[in-house]
């Protein structure tokens, strides 16, 4: 097998014969042996049944693995991945807005350049709104100071990989997957490609405001401490702080025979302690939780089912 082509699912139900035209169109006269792996991550729509109606025709090319619920994107890619068989692996979205005809100059480029591992695509303009933008710069800077990994500025889960790379990825046992510092973490020679964002055709967007929130707090506590430290750095300032206030409320009283005032600062004062005490706390919880979440070694997904040619699924 020459190509996997790895397609997470969630709602795409007008997506996926598109989709799967649009490869049959790009592949055609390029890239002949390939298999589509799509992973339903438990669709609310009749995603299932589209992909089974799909099944039907195309077999032949096709796999289909149905989550038991929604366990989210990176445990669709992490399955997809364990079940690809190529020599070349792509993880793409099946909403369109990263077109195929990528994919065939991702392959031909590892193919002219043995010397890079992956191709990854990043976004030449990005047509979003300028909040989120402004907080997906930030992300990318902050990561890349604070981390002993690089994470290139838009580049995104849209890359293809050499059979090396996959098989090193899924060596890493970890629950709380952050794929982007995943791929940057395991090193290997990586090209970075431009593409240009396809307008979506059907659907919206899964990404709000606060799930990139959550996506890049996540991000942050799997490949750094640097969180933990800042705390206990600011903890010191702050003691430091209220120690010399001490001393000059003592000098004050007993040199200047005044007697302390201020009751609005005091109160003032306490509430910033307070509220740095709970965002410390808070950044201890996240470490916390994800330590939970990874020793109770619970498996990463669950498959309700696994539609292929071998009627099999391997986890």
């Amino acid at each position: 097998m020459k190509l996997s082509l790895i397609v997470p699912c969630f709602n795409e139900e007008e997506n996926i014969k598109l989709f799967y035209d649009e490869v049959k169109k790009y592949f055609k006269h390029h890239i002949h042996q390939y298999e589509i792996i799509f992973i339903n991550d438990g669709s609310q729509d009749k995603t299932y049944n589209e992909l089974k109606r799909l099944y039907q025709k195309h077999s032949k090319e096709m796999t289909i693995i149905q989550f038991s619920r929604n366990f989210g994107k990176e445990a669709a890619i992490l399955a997809g991945l364990r079940k690809s068989s190529g020599e070349y692996v792509t993880i793409i979205d099946a909403d369109l807005q990263q077109s195929p005809r990528y994919v065939v100059e991702m392959v031909n480029f590892l193919e002219q350049h043995k010397e890079y591992d992956s191709v990854a695509a990043y976004q030449k303009s990005r047509e979003e709104r300028k909040i989120i933008i402004f907080f997906k710069n930030l992300f990318y800077k902050l990561m890349n100071k604070i981390t002993e990994i690089e994470i290139y500025q838009s580049a995104s889960d849209f890359r293809t990989f050499r059979r090396n790379v996959v098989e090193t990825i899924e060596q890493l046992p970890e629950r709380c997957r952050f794929s982007k510092g995943i791929f940057a973490w395991v090193g290997f020679n990586t090209y970075f490609m431009p593409y240009d964002v396809e307008q979506r055709v059907n659907g919206e967007s899964k990404w709000s405001l606060m799930k990139l929130w959550t996506y890049a707090l996540d991000g942050i506590a799997a490949f750094s401490t640097t969180p933990l430290i800042l705390s206990s750095i600011i903890g010191i300032i702050i003691t430091i702080l209220a120690f010399m206030f001490m001393i000059y409320v003592a000098i004050e009283t007993v040199v200047w025979k005044e007697k302390a005032t201020g009751y609005s600062i005091l109160i003032t004062v306490i509430l910033l302690l307070s509220g740095i005490q709970l965002f410390s706390i808070g950044i201890l919880g996240h470490y916390l939780a994800k330590n939970y979440t990874e020793s109770k070694q619970r498996p990463i997904y669950v498959v309700k089912e696994c539609v292929d040619r071998k009627k099999e699924y391997d986890e």
